[in-house]
């Protein structure tokens, strides 16, 4: 599994963590990445780089 990902349009936290097999799913993404992500977990801007692990 790569340490990080670029968010491309039309990603969701839950799909991005279901593709790497996350454990704790899209809620243990958004905790690793919540200062680039912002308050709103649902709000995910293309060209964000998210930590996987």
């Amino acid at each position: 599994m790569p340490a990080r990902y670029t968010v491309r349009p039309g990603d969701t936290l839950s799909a991005i963590a279901v593709r790497y097999g996350l454990a704790g799913g899209w809620r243990a993404l958004y905790r690793l990445n919540r200062a680039a992500i912002g308050p709103d977990p649902d709000r995910l801007d293309a060209g964000t780089v998210l930590r996987l692990r």
